[in-house]
C-alpha cells in the first residue's frame, strides 16, 4: 500500500508563514524600484506602510514561532512553563505576538517620516508594545 504524505491545514499556515517574509520583501523591493513617493500619492504611501507591516508581521511570526517551538522542546521548561501545549495554539500565540511586535517598526518609521521621532516616543512605543503583548498573552491563557 502506498502512503501519501499529507500536510494538515495548520501546517500549511505555518509553511506559508515561513515563506511570506521573502514574498513581502520581494514586493516591497519591487514597489521601491518602480515608484517614487511623490508620484504615488497618499494611497500608495499607505500601501507601502501596509506592505512593511505585513513583512514585519511575517518575519516576527517566524522568529517567535521558532523560539516557542524550541523552548517547548526543552524538558526543563516544558514542565515549569505555562506555554501552550499543542502546535496550533503555539501558532496562534506566535501570530498574535508577531502582529503586535510588527506595529512598532512601522509606527517608528511613520513618526520618523514626519520628523516626530524622539527617544521619548521610542520609549512609549516599547512600553505600549510590551503592555499589548502582556494583555494578549494573559487573554489567551
Amino acid at each position: 500500500m502506498e502512503e501519501k504524505l499529507t500536510v494538515s491545514h495548520s501546517h500549511r499556515f505555518i509553511y506559508l508563514g515561513y515563506l511570506s517574509p521573502l514574498l513581502f520583501l520581494g514586493i516591497i523591493l519591487y514597489v521601491w524600484q518602480i515608484t517614487n513617493p511623490t508620484s504615488i500619492g497618499p494611497a500608495g504611501i499607505l500601501g507601502v506602510f501596509l506592505l512593511l507591516y505585513l513583512f514585519w508581521t511575517s518575519l516576527f511570526f517566524v522568529i517567535v514561532h521558532i523560539l516557542m517551538t524550541f523552548l517547548h522542546r526543552l524538558p526543563v521548561l516544558r514542565h515549569i512553563s505555562k506555554s501552550p501545549k499543542n502546535a496550533k495554539t503555539r501558532s496562534y500565540v506566535a501570530y498574535y505576538t508577531a502582529s503586535i511586535l510588527a506595529f512598532a517598526p512601522v509606527l517608528i518609521l511613520a513618526m520618523q517620516s514626519v520628523d516626530q521621532l524622539t527617544w521619548r516616543d521610542i520609549t512609549l512605543v516599547v512600553v505600549f508594545v510590551g503592555l499589548a503583548i502582556f494583555y494578549v498573552l494573559k487573554r489567551i491563557r
